[in-house]
């Protein structure tokens, strides 16, 4: 017989006897969330306007692009599975998310500017903190 059949077979025999309690198995428990609700383009936007951003702001700390949060807000498009759970989380406990936005803004960050771009121009990841020396 192959290797897989012996594996299974082996596991079989330890389901068997811990069912007879012959065997202790560790065990872990999970906790496993509800999935997420649907938020709809009102809920996005209350979220949003609790936390005192921007379109734009609230795109970068989600990590999705200005026209999606656009596309949510006017019910184009619909935030998907890990969209939701992030929304969930700023809608649930937002004081974590406002502990957050305090530090940043008090927090000394300028802004670098990138190579290649245009005269001017920042991106999300040129902005980096001052190095102290």
């Amino acid at each position: 017989m192959g290797k897989m059949f012996e594996l299974l077979k082996e596991g079989l025999e330890e389901a068997i006897e811990f069912h007879k309690g012959n065997v202790k198995l560790r065990t872990r428990e999970v906790f496993i969330p509800d999935a997420p609700k649907n938020y709809s383009t009102k809920d996005i936007k209350n979220i949003r306007t609790k936390l005192g951003l921007t379109q734009k702001e609230f795109a970068l700390w989600l990590n999705i692009s200005l026209n999606t949060v656009q596309a949510w807000e006017q019910g184009s498009r619909s935030p998907n599975h890990s969209s939701l759970r992030l929304l969930e989380m700023f809608d649930k406990d937002f004081s974590f998310i406002k502990k957050i936005l305090v530090n940043k803004k008090h927090s000394k960050q300028a802004p670098v500017k990138t190579s290649g771009g245009s005269s001017g121009s920042y991106s999300k990841s040129s902005m980096v903190a001052k190095a102290k020396h």
